[in-house]
């Protein structure tokens, strides 16, 4: 059994992500991290997919973009679980931010 971490592997199931956070980082950090993206995507300019061994999916990507951002920016970071975040954070060394920012709301049970 491979125990390594895949990046951009055709056979990482990245099926059915959506997106659960973001990682501020610059293009040339997530080359470091992730290596070259994948530029074949439908509505990004660059895209990582990532699969720990333990089935962790994480998927990095620009959103609607006409070109690569090549400054910070708070790139999408999909996956079946905010797990993803941690993988996320585990490879970039950059903390994440989860994609629901607002507080719960303990009088409507809703957002605030």
């Amino acid at each position: 059994m491979n125990k390594k971490i895949k990046i951009n592997d055709r056979t990482n199931n990245i099926n059915g992500t959506s997106l659960v956070g973001y990682v501020k980082a610059t293009y040339e950090e997530l080359v470091e991290a992730f290596g070259e993206p994948d530029y074949d995507m439908d509505k990004s300019t660059a895209h990582w997919s990532i699969q720990a061994p333990n089935g962790t999916v994480a998927t990095v990507y620009d959103y609607k973009n006409y070109s690569i951002p090549t400054g910070e920016y708070a790139w999408h970071v999909g996956g079946h679980t905010v797990a993803a975040l941690l993988l996320v954070e585990f490879m970039t060394g950059k903390q994440t931010i989860g994609h629901e920012t607002r507080t719960w709301n303990p009088y409507g049970g809703g957002r605030d």
